[in-house]
């Protein structure tokens, strides 16, 4: 029986999305110069061809991520921002990014990836690439929104009296400490809890 045009669909996007995985764990292993299409193809279990029918090149497959990195920041930026709440939005986002630890879904690699796009980005200057320059944007759109959270908490006595700033960056190390940590030692890995990740922002641990 032939395939409806929804199966097709269907099959193009799964494929599309094998790539993707492909590609961010090849460039999160060699780097971007040290991988290829091919590579990439042979990684997703398709032909070479094939690809090129998802992508036109590795440029544009490698903006392609970024991209929805600096959507996924925007997104987390805006949960910290559209409220009023300060420990519930910065609990449930740590809560998330432990969990996504812990299965070991991709997310791992993607994180690292993006923590390589992030500093190859900051090197490189005026000769990085658009996608890069609004991932760069929209990580400090974050962070912005997490220096207006913390001094939200700080006016109810809900977050720690360091300089916002301070404690903005030492909870974005924290997390990509983490998901070094994780990719190195596997299974063996232990998250910590909720409440020890944003010890370092709340006063205590209260959902306000």
């Amino acid at each position: 029986m032939p395939r409806t045009p929804e199966q097709h669909r269907a099959m193009r996007a799964a494929t599309r999305e094998r790539v993707r995985t492909a590609a961010i764990r090849l460039f999160c292993r060699r780097g971007y110069a040290g991988v290829d299409m091919r590579a990439i193809a042979a990684e997703a279990g398709i032909s070479t061809g094939s690809i090129y029918r998802h992508f036109a090149t590795k440029d544009e497959l490698y903006d392609d991520l970024v991209a929805e990195a600096a959507t996924g920041l925007r997104a987390l930026a805006r949960s910290f921002t559209d409220t009023d709440l300060v420990v519930e939005p910065l609990r449930g986002f740590v809560e998330v990014f432990l969990a996504d630890l812990s299965r070991d879904t991709g997310a791992v690699e993607f994180y690292l990836l993006m923590n390589q796009v992030f500093a190859s980005g900051v090197e490189a200057g005026p000769e990085r690439g658009a996608a890069v320059e609004d991932l760069l944007r929209a990580h400090r759109e974050v962070t912005g929104a997490v220096v207006t959270l913390i001094e939200r908490g700080r006016g109810r006595g809900l977050t720690r009296p360091a300089p916002a700033a301070e404690l903005a960056t030492c909870f974005f190390a924290t997390l990509g400490g983490l998901a070094m940590t994780r990719s190195a030692l596997g299974e063996a890995f232990v998250a910590p809890s909720v409440a020890t990740v944003t010890g370092a922002l709340l006063v205590e641990e209260t959902t306000v």
